[in-house]
């Protein structure tokens, strides 16, 4: 038997919003308060009273018969659609044209002023419903009549009849699936009659959709792994590591992301979690204010003050009754804070930081007042700034309205929200109700009141107040908090006892443990050490080189003359049972010029100034004791009395890297060459940023190599015509050397064990 559903225009507008709403409706679930939809039942009732043009007919009154006008304008939020299994409904016989002379415009009235997409798909919608209804053709174009005064905007109904269709579908596979229908809370939660039920389960399951900044990309990252509740989340947690990198003009600090684990933490323990040193610095009287508007129709109709005057609390409502009074409420808003002593504005959130910017844009300030404006505007305070990344409540969100009901406060009105605020306006504006002005002025001087109560929050936290009882405000700093498994390195710790026999008898390979690379950090010396000139330096040995040229090597002329004697120093240890020594030794040399072609030349070849040992002896503090430049300078200094400069030690390094360059080749080339090779990388912190170094063994010799990135360039290039057997973790860029391939079983049990550690509720690893 073939299932049939009836999907109205209410439950397809719903599904746009929120697919759990348009299950519930579809089903015939009654909320336990319908404020909102009655809000929006009689803005619909009001603003269909101010029709005047293109006055629709009910979609219930559609027959097949032929109607008395030539054109019919069908009402779209009275239209509905039939499905069924096969996608036919019986006693529909559909001609394939429209009897000619006659169409249908499905159209739709908006109480707003901007047409959203979703008006064009409710549209769309009645135009299929048109088609099922009537056996016509499906109206090619529709209607949307918004704003005050009335405009009208022609939908094309082709473009949107794919993704009509696709939600309908969707509609009806939601309603034949006989299970309880999903949670997952929105954006559109705040004005949903259903809220209460769906966040009352929500908590119950614990679940991540409560998170109000978490994408539902990142909720099926984490679903993916095992994470469903927020208490799961929590136990994910790690403070960052401070990052090593080189710090230029264009590389900042990067400012403090929001951290879903630290949040799902600060929830689990009902404390506030504070990353580094938040501050929050309010010199002068601070102003609270709360701003509301009409986006629609881009202008603010209601500005809420509170602030302290002569020892007592002040509150001011500005209201606007429509855009043109937009400017008085602004320069009623300037004049009052004239009379306050260094008013210093504090709002929460950027909706009120962009009205201060349009409005000193908009309205222009005389000139008198242009720099009090600028000030004012310029020194606002955005609580969000001290809270965004560096405080983490006990709170889902971030909102107003989660954080102050924390701290104890709460709205008169028990829908308050700002989506509500706006229903409520618009009904205002229909119906012109003194008790609808009243409950939003209310509203907005109660934001104001919690907005201070944030504000006193935040400078408890970051140490500001020290007058009030701070006992609940006790807040957990992260970088006290014990750092549990994190890093893969140092000593194996096991799930499972069989693990660590394994891991025991593994310990003949090669450790990853043991592999790393240490670069010490260049810290910049606003002071350096002024190198002293030597004019005379003590020597153990001098050396006399009296080799006179018979002749010279330019011209052959025998007329040589001594120009100048000269002598130089060169620098060496020695190295003996008893320890290690300097050895000096000065050579006297004359240098030559030719009495014929005044060239010049001398016996004696220059070279470096340190010799063989001494070099190897830098060489070894740099890479066995891991000594910076300058401590290696001072260390032959003072030891050995050996002047050389850090810059000098790093040519040094440079002269022996190029000196066993050939070496460095013939062991990687022997490495290739071999039937077995081990590989393996792994990312060091040096200078700069991170960097790799890949490391290849065979059973008799070890290279490292530098690669700036992970890929598999370096390791196809390291190991070029190598046709042996590769040994390597999983890591895919191994499988680009076309060789045979054998993966290390201790890489896989480690990588099991740290997936297990990090990510114990996987359900992949549950049923591995």
């Amino acid at each position: 038997m073939e299932s049939r559903h009836v999907v109205t225009a209410a439950t397809f507008a719903a599904y746009l919003k929120c697919p759990t709403k348009a299950l519930l409706l579809a089903r015939g679930e009654k909320p336990f308060d319908e404020f909102f939809a009655d809000i929006e039942r009689k803005i619909s009732t009001a603003h269909s009273k101010t029709i005047r043009t293109f006055s629709p007919v009910k979609f219930c009154s559609l027959t097949r018969g032929r109607t008395k006008t030539t054109n019919a304008f069908v009402d779209s939020e009275t239209s509905y659609y039939t499905t069924c299994s096969s996608g036919v409904i019986e006693g529909i016989d559909r001609p394939k044209k429209p009897e000619p002379g006659y169409r249908y415009v499905p159209i739709l009235h908006s109480p707003w002023d901007k047409v959203r997409r979703s008006d064009s798909l409710i549209v769309s919608f009645c135009a299929l419903a048109i088609e099922q209804a009537t056996g016509t053709e499906v109206p090619p174009l529709g209607k949307i009549i918004f704003g005050d005064p009335e405009r009208a905007r022609t939908i094309k109904i082709t473009d949107l009849l794919p993704k009509t269709r696709q939600i309908i579908a969707a509609i009806e596979q939601a309603i034949n699936i006989n299970e309880p229908p999903p949670i997952l809370l929105n954006k559109h939660c705040p004005v949903c009659d259903f809220q209460s039920r769906c966040r009352g389960i929500a908590i119950d399951r614990d679940d991540l959709s409560l998170l109000g900044t978490m994408s539902e990309k990142e909720r099926t990252k984490c679903a993916e792994t095992g994470i469903t509740t927020i208490t799961q989340l929590s136990y994910r947690y790690r403070p960052r590591r401070r990052k090593r990198v080189k710090s230029t003009h264009s590389r900042t600090n990067s400012s403090l992301k929001h951290d879903h684990r630290l949040k799902a933490l600060a929830i689990k323990k009902s404390q506030i979690h504070v990353v580094g040193s938040p501050a929050l610095s309010i010199e002068g009287t601070p102003v609270f204010i709360d701003v509301e508007g009409a986006p629609d129709r881009d202008f603010y109709y209601l500005i809420g003050l509170r602030y302290q005057m002569d020892s007592k609390a002040v509150e001011r409502s500005l209201w606007a009754d429509g855009p043109e009074d937009e400017f008085g409420i602004w320069d009623e808003f300037l004049h009052t804070l004239k009379k306050i002593d260094n008013p210093r504005l504090i709002h929460y959130g950027a909706y009120e930081s962009r009205f201060l910017k349009l409005m000193q844009e908009r309205w222009k300030p005389r000139d008198e007042d242009s720099e009090f404006v600028e000030q004012i505007v310029d020194r606002s305070t955005n609580l969000i700034s001290s809270i965004y990344g560096k405080i983490y409540f006990p709170t889902y969100t971030n909102g107003l309205k989660e954080i102050a009901r924390w701290l104890g406060f709460d709205w008169t009105w028990p829908q308050a929200t700002g989506g509500g605020a706006l229903l409520l306006r618009r009904l205002w504006e229909l119906s012109r109700e003194s008790r609808l002005q009243r409950q939003l002025v209310g509203y907005n001087i109660e934001d104001c009141r919690a907005v201070e109560i944030v504000a006193d929050a935040i400078g408890l936290i970051c140490g500001n107040d020290d007058q009030h009882d701070a006992s609940k405000l006790k807040a957990v700093n992260v970088s006290v908090l014990e750092v549990g498994f994190q890093r893969t390195f140092g000593k194996f710790s096991s799930v499972l006892p069989e693990f660590e026999k394994i891991n025991a008898a593994a310990y003949w390979d090669y450790q990853r443990s043991k592999v790393y690379v240490r670069t010490d950090k260049l810290i910049p010396q606003s002071i350096r050490k002024a190198s002293k000139p030597i004019n005379t330096v003590a020597v153990e040995k001098a050396i006399l080189v009296d080799d006179r040229p018979a002749l010279c090597p330019k011209c052959g002329s025998s007329k040589v003359w001594i120009a100048v004697g000269a002598s130089n120093v060169i620098y060496d240890l020695k190295f003996t049972r008893r320890g290690i020594k300097r050895w000096a030794v000065r050579y006297h040399y004359n240098n030559f010029k030719c009495g014929a072609c005044k060239a010049q030349m001398t016996p004696y070849a220059a070279g470096s100034k340190y010799g063989d040992n001494l070099r190897a002896y830098i060489a070894y503090l740099l890479i066995e004791m891991r000594l910076s430049h300058e401590k290696i300078s001072d260390h032959l200094a003072t030891v050995f009395d050996i002047p050389i400069l850090g810059t000098m030690v790093n040519t040094v390094k440079q002269q022996i890297a190029q000196k066993y360059e050939p070496a460095y080749r013939a062991i990687l080339a022997q490495i290739a060459s071999g039937p077995v090779v081990h590989a393996d990388e792994t990312k060091g912190v040096v200078y700069g940023g991170g960097h790799y170094v890949w490391i290849f063994a065979s059973f008799s010799s070890v290279a490292y190599v530098y690669s700036p990135t992970r890929d598999a360039s370096t390791l196809n290039g390291a190991l070029a015509g190598f046709d042996g057997v590769l040994v390597s973790d999983f890591y895919s860029g191994y499988e680009s050397v076309p060789c045979r391939q054998q993966k290390c079983l201790i890489h896989l049990m480690r990588d099991i064990n740290e997936d297990l550690l990090k990510q114990g509720m996987s359900r992949v690893l549950l049923n591995f």
